[in-house]
């Protein structure tokens, strides 16, 4: 079954503590998450009442001992009206961050998104 938001499986987000997914989650990068028009050829930034939403990249360093996970660069998508600023290379915390499997044309992952975000 078709979700409306593009995937094929019925999967629900996850609410997560970014605490129970790695010991730290540094702010890389910021990007608004672009959508494209086939009719256009064109990209854009995906705009939904009034507010862009951005992919916070961050650096997601998993906990000592954690043998099954790697350190890796992780979008967290949030909405918001300006573009977000970070401090790079510090760490992040989200709010009602949230997880989504997703599974489309054989293929399968997770997609972070959250309310908002704070850094000190």
């Amino acid at each position: 079954m078709a979700r409306k938001n593009g995937g094929y499986a019925d999967f629900s987000p996850i609410p997560v503590n970014g605490a129970t997914l790695a010991s730290q989650l540094l702010a890389e990068d910021v990007t608004p998450v672009e959508v494209y028009d086939e009719e256009t050829k064109t990209r854009s930034p995906k705009v939904k009442d009034a507010l862009t939403q951005y992919e916070i990249q961050t650096l997601f360093i998993p906990f000592e001992g954690d043998d099954r996970h790697t350190v890796a660069i992780v979008p967290v998508k949030i909405w918001a009206k300006t573009k977000p600023i970070v401090k790079t290379n510090a760490p992040v915390s989200f709010v009602n961050m949230k997880v989504t499997p997703w599974s489309m044309g054989g293929n399968n992952g997770l997609s972070y998104s959250a309310d908002g975000f704070k850094q000190d």
